[in-house]
């Protein structure tokens, strides 16, 4: 239910507008939810029902509201009168819900009437709302939008049952909306015309239209004009809606027409200043512009709303700089000048100057600069130096001559693209075409034409297309800022390319076999087939442009070959679409069982491209999953997952870089490569580092590089934590990526609070600062080195006479662990002291002392009382060392929290 009802503000609003008691409008109650309107219109009666909605149940019918209705409806069915229904629909309901629909409404009336009576089939629909509804702004406008549809939804029935309309406006309690809305309605039912067929008898025909009862709508829409004028109002939108129906309600041909008009302008113009909203500001423009070509050349009125009109034409081309905008508001400026005094044109003859300057600035036309300065100095000589527009004459005189000046070197050209204008666009379409190419493969597919493009030729492609003719169109329609934006957008849409992600197979083309020819053309193996159809799926997804590794590289170039694989992640990241070839999976085979998930190169293939799409063998979608990108579909992604051992939100959102390198080491621990290195060099993109390739080194000296820029990059000391085989490039790194293979895991010693008790608070805080003095771990000179804390072995011996199969049972001591035993692989010497377990530090694992020390101190405590994997260091001459028995795990336990607190670190320099 409204807070103030349509019906009782109608009431208000007689008892004040003698004109509505003129014409006999009353209002009878004839349920809780039900009103009667009765206009008398010279001798004919119109009849309204006003229903507030929510009322009647088109599937209860004890509502008891709707049987005032009936039975008012049946004593007036032999009346000769035209009625409406007023439908008032609450926005603080859904619309859309079932016991909301308009017609079950309606048709409920409909059918609770006997044969040969009848209910109007014009229905006049007007939005309420609570004005004190606490519903979020966004709710009730989605509401407003259903119902319009609805509405039109009720049009387009073929029964053609029902005529309904839809107020402009929310009513939430205003008189004037009310009074808006009976008039619409009354007019709509004074004037309708006859429908043709109607499929029911029992509803009303629409009578022709009623030519008695044009003086009285015309006397109820002067009241409501008079009242439009000279309403004061502080809320804009009732004002506006007031106006909207003053309008609306007048034929063109009426006196006052021009008034409203003027008003409605008006009334949008002030809201415009308020809320800077370019619509509003469009239909000022278009309002004004109609009153005044609707003005004779003598009305007094005219110039102003000339004046008015070119204000706000020159504001719109301030913001959207659109030159017709500009060319109107010269025409407008020349029209005002003409009806203007000699004696006061300074003024307009300075604004017409102006926008003829700004025209030249925009297209370059000499005669425009020429007028300008013409129109200056005769504003000039109007104004001697005693008036108070004499400064500002010479100031402006002096912008356009120094504006001619400034761009004489260059007017050559009027028109055309060789005009200075054009060649500013020109070189900035350059300029951004070569800056979107350095972001894309050196040469890329053309999928319609089959031939590949090195960036001479796609720059040509691009030069000869439409999209660069409708570029240059810009210097005409939009400022520098606007033009470099829309040039951006459309530059990256048009090398818009697919990428290829594939297994290599036998015979894949090469540069030199495809470079020159039509590759649609070609007769070839599976290679080739394989790329005639990658192509051809991309042109049938929309793509000109698709890149392939096996051809669109110059391989034979270690340049290039280099810039490529630097280039490679960005590429495919780069790319829209990213389609996945399967070769080995049938129509009803896994992802899973595929062995493109068992290849070097395509992890960062899939991580990179942020739209993938699967195909099987035969090159039809994955299991005939229909999508724009499979990393959207949850089930395809779930198969991704669990073939890969990735994570959904990396699957979907990852970010090349240093961070978290132990889990992407280990994403590519099962992975293989045609060349050894090469699992290496896959991972430069992922980890996003610039190392150089070397084709022929080790797989050791390929991974210990990206392992020591990880390192020095990142500190990042978790890919030091494996066991396995040593690399012969530094004694911490494994010789391959198959120790990664195994995620650590240990077992968690639980907190004991009791024993906070009685710590030495100088002993905590000493080992806090001394862990927090560490640097993070770095590389340089082949040596790593290594922030840690240490503990010195002081006892090593060998148990039993003889040595397994497996290696060396060894039970060592050390300064603050637990005694180990353990089984090398490698026989230790006698001195103890040459050997130190190592607990590597990275300073990110100190926790932050904010509010409390003690906190941090105890957090860091209990992090070190937790079992670690220690590495096993020898000490060498020259103070280095050397990781031994990296093939063993080696579980240390510290002794108790005193042994933590007694803790030493060293960084030490490792081999």
């Amino acid at each position: 239910m409204i807070t103030l009802s349509l019906w009782s503000a109608l009431l208000g609003l007689a008892r004040v507008g003698k004109l509505f008691a003129k014409h006999g409008v009353s209002v009878v109650e004839i349920g809780k939810r039900v009103e009667r309107l009765i206009f008398n219109l010279s001798k004919s009666t119109v009849n309204i029902v006003v229903i507030s909605i929510p009322s009647f149940s088109a599937d209860h019918e004890d509502s008891g509201t709707e049987d005032g209705a009936i039975n008012w409806l049946k004593s007036s069915s032999a009346e000769e009168c035209q009625s409406g229904i007023l439908f008032l629909q609450s926005l603080d309901s859904d619309p859309t819900d079932d016991n909301m629909p308009i017609t079950r409404h309606v048709e409920a009336l409909a059918r609770a009437l006997p044969n040969g009576f009848s209910v109007p089939s014009r229905i006049y629909v007007v939005p309420t709302s609570k004005p004190d509804s606490t519903l979020p702004i966004e709710v009730p406008m989605r509401r407003l939008s259903q119902l319009e549809a609805i509405v039109s939804t009720l049009n387009g029935d073929p029964s053609g049952k029902w005529h309904a309309s839809i107020f402009p406006g929310v009513f939430q309690g205003q008189p004037e909306i009310a009074r808006c809305a009976i008039l619409l309605l009354l007019r709509d039912v004074t004037e309708a015309s006859e429908f043709s067929t109607l499929p029911r008898p029992n509803l009303k025909h629409m009578p022709t239209r009623l030519s008695n009862a044009r003086s009285a709508v015309k006397d109820l829409f002067d009241l409501l004009l008079r009242e439009a004028e000279h309403k004061s109002c502080n809320n804009l939108g009732e004002l506006i809606t007031l106006a909207r129906t003053a309008l609306e309600f007048t034929p063109p041909e009426h006196a006052h027409r021009r008034s409203a008009l003027i008003h409605l302008a008006n009334v949008l113009y002030e809201r415009f200043r308020k809320e800077d909203t370019n619509v509003d500001l469009d239909e000022v423009i278009k309002l004004r512009r109609v009153a005044w070509e609707s003005m004779p050349p003598d009305d007094p009125e005219r110039q102003t709303i000339l004046l008015e009109l070119d204000d706000c034409l020159y504001e719109r081309f301030r913001r959207g700089g659109a030159i017709t905008d500009l060319v109107e508001v010269i025409s407008l400026r020349r029209a005002a000048l003409e009806r203007i005094p000699l004696s006061d044109r300074c003024r307009q003859l300075l604004k017409l100057a102006d926008s003829l300057a700004e025209r030249f600035e925009r297209l370059g036309s000499v005669t425009d600069i020429n007028e300008a300065i013409g129109l200056g100095r005769t504003a000039l000589e109007l104004c001697p130096p005693s008036h108070p527009d004499h400064v500002l004459s010479q100031s402006c005189l002096a912008n356009y001559l120094r504006a001619k000046i400034g761009k004489r070197g260059a007017q050559a050209p009027k028109t055309g693209v060789g005009s200075p204008s054009s060649l500013d666009i020109q070189q900035l379409i350059k300029k951004i075409v070569s800056e979107t190419l350095e972001t894309v493969p050196l040469r890329l597919f053309h999928t319609p034409t089959g031939v590949l493009c090195n960036r001479d030729l796609l720059l040509s492609h691009f030069e000869r297309s439409p999209q660069y003719k409708e570029l240059l169109s810009l210097v005409s329609t939009c400022d520098s800022q606007s033009s470099a934006t829309q040039i951006r957008d459309a530059v990256v849409r048009f090398f818009q390319f697919a990428t290829l992600s594939h297994r290599w197979g036998r015979g894949e083309p090469l540069l030199r076999d495809v470079e020159g020819a039509c590759i649609y053309d070609m007769d070839g193996g599976d290679g080739l087939q394989k790329l005639q159809q990658f192509c051809t799926l991309a042109l049938e997804r929309g793509f000109s442009w698709a890149w392939s590794d096996t051809c669109c590289i110059d391989k034979d170039s270690s340049a290039e070959l280099q810039e490529a694989i630097g280039s490679m992640f960005s590429w495919y990241r780069s790319s829209s679409l990213t389609l996945v070839h399967l070769c080995d999976v049938s129509g009803t085979g896994s992802l899973a069982d595929s062995v493109w998930f068992e290849r070097g190169w395509t992890l960062q293939e899939l991580l990179a491209s942020r739209a993938i799409l699967f195909y099987s063998y035969d090159w039809s979608l994955y299991k005939n999953r229909e999508s724009a990108n499979h990393k959207t579909d949850d089930a395809l992604l779930e198969e991704v997952e669990e073939a890969t051992g990735i994570a959904k939100e990396y699957l979907m959102d990852f970010h090349p870089g240093l961070d978290n390198a132990r889990s992407r080491l280990h994403w590519a621990s099962r992975r293989r490569t045609t060349r050894p290195e090469d699992i290496a060099y896959s991972l430069f993109g992922i980890f996003r580092v610039h190392l150089a390739i070397f084709y022929g080194e080790s797989v050791e000296h390929a991974l210990g590089r990206l392992l020591a820029e990880i390192i020095s990059g990142s500190g990042d000391v978790s890919v030091l934590d494996w066991v396995g085989e040593a690399s012969s490039f530094n004694s911490c790194f494994p010789a391959n990526l198959v120790p990664y293979q195994t995620v650590p895991r240990m077992r968690h010693t639980p907190d004991d609070p009791a024993s906070r008790n009685g710590l030495d608070p100088e002993k905590t805080q000493k080992l806090y600062s001394k862990l927090a003095g560490l640097p993070r771990a770095g590389f340089g000179n082949s040596k790593l080195t290594l922030p840690s804390i240490i503990h010195q072995v002081t006892a090593v011996r060998l148990q039993g006479s003889s040595t397994s199969p497996s290696g060396y049972t060894y039970s060592i001591r050390a300064s603050g662990l637990t005694p180990l035993e353990v089984t090398l692989s490698v026989n230790l010497d006698k001195s103890a002291n040459r050997y130190i377990l190592a607990r590597p530090w990275h300073p990110k694992a100190l926790p932050t002392q904010t509010t409390s020390d003690e906190d941090a101190v105890w957090e860091l405590l209990q992090q070190l009382k937790q079992p670690f994997n220690a590495l096993l260091l020898k000490k060498l001459p020259h103070n280095e060392y050397r990781r031994i028995a990296s093939d063993c795990m080696i579980t240390a336990r510290p002794q108790d929290v005193n042994s933590i607190l007694d803790s030493q670190v060293l960084i030490p320099d490792i081999v």
